[in-house]
Parts: C-alpha cells; sequence; structure tokens
C-alpha cells in the first residue's frame, strides 16, 4: 500500500513541474501583435532585436497619446480652510508627517512652514491610492509650492497635506489653527 501512496506523489510533483513548465513557457514566447511586426522588420535589418522593439514600442506609445494643453500657470479657485478637530476628522498631522508643533503661526492664526502657507490640495499621492478625481480637477505633489493671493496679499505656500474633496471640486484648503481663523474666499493661484 505504501508504494501506492509514493507513486501518487511522484505522478503530481512530476505534473505539477510539467505544467509550471508549459505556463512559464507560454509566458515568455507570448509576443503583442506590435512586437511580432517589430521583429519581423529587424529580422530582415539585422539589429538587435530587444532594444529595437522597446525603442519602437515607445515611439508608438507617444505618438498614440492626445495632446493635452498644459494648465495656465495662473488661476483663480476657491480656497477654504481645515483645523485639528474640525469635525471632519482632521488631526494635528498632515500627509506630509509633519505636525502643527513643526509649523509657525502667522498673525491670521494661519499654520506656515518656512514662511510659506500650509495648504491642502487635491494630490496624485490620493490619485494612486485609487481616489475618484472629477474632471478638471488639478493634482498637485506634496512640497510642491504655490503663490496664493488673498485680499490683494500674495502668500508663498507650500502643499502639506492632501484634500479629499479638493479631489472632486477645484479648490485648496488652507491649515489654520482653530476655527476662528477659518478662511472661505475665491483666491488666485500662481504655480511655481
Amino acid at each position: 500500500m505504501k508504494k501506492k501512496y509514493k507513486i501518487r506523489w511522484f505522478v503530481v510533483v512530476i505534473l505539477f513541474i510539467i505544467f509550471n513548465c508549459l505556463i512559464f513557457g507560454i509566458k515568455d514566447n507570448y509576443k503583442t501583435p506590435k512586437q511580432d511586426k517589430v521583429v519581423e522588420t529587424h529580422k530582415k535589418e539585422k539589429k538587435p532585436v530587444k532594444e529595437q522593439i522597446n525603442s519602437e514600442l515607445e515611439q508608438e506609445e507617444k505618438q498614440e497619446q492626445p495632446i493635452v494643453e498644459e494648465p495656465s500657470d495662473t488661476y483663480t479657485t476657491r480656497m477654504t480652510s481645515f483645523w485639528a478637530n474640525d469635525g471632519y476628522g482632521t488631526g494635528e498631522c498632515t500627509g506630509s508627517g509633519l505636525c502643527s508643533w513643526d509649523f509657525g503661526i502667522n498673525e491670521n492664526g494661519w499654520y506656515t512652514y518656512d514662511g510659506k502657507l500650509v495648504i491642502a490640495t487635491g494630490t496624485t499621492y490620493l490619485a494612486n491610492q485609487g481616489w475618484y478625481v472629477a474632471d478638471g480637477i488639478r493634482l498637485y505633489k506634496y512640497w510642491q509650492e504655490l503663490v496664493v493671493t488673498i485680499d490683494g496679499i500674495d502668500y508663498d505656500s507650500i502643499i502639506l497635506d492632501s484634500c479629499g474633496a479638493c479631489m472632486r471640486d477645484n479648490r485648496i484648503d488652507l491649515f489654520v489653527s482653530n476655527g476662528s481663523s477659518a478662511r472661505d474666499t475665491m483666491v488666485e493661484v500662481k504655480i511655481k
């Protein structure tokens, strides 16, 4: 009885090995129609195939992408505010890892970092995490700097947090020390 048992395991192991060889063999030999076309042309030219395939596929991808106009460097948008314990789950720390104790506070009660206003926007970080991004939303990266004109005064600002609401509505969010320092106004934004 032991021989039958050993033979069954032996057969299972052999089948497993054969199955894996087939699967990996199929994956390695599979080529897209574009790659087949490129391989055919390069067999005739006798050039290094792998390098030429990658080069030509990159050129085709660049040609297939639509031309998109860059957004204006200056635009007007709504600026709202957020603060710790504002009822929206806001804490003391920002998405950048810096917290309220890392910041200064200006005469308006707004947080600053190295003299720049601390703001939150729609970010590429949230987009990469799978957040919904409405059409026309401007996305920024952490540590990107902007100039925000509030009541005719230009303020250097730095993006240190993400704003979930800003992913649906083009606006920026100013980090303030408390609710009495909050602002909800239209501002001009200039991208540095």
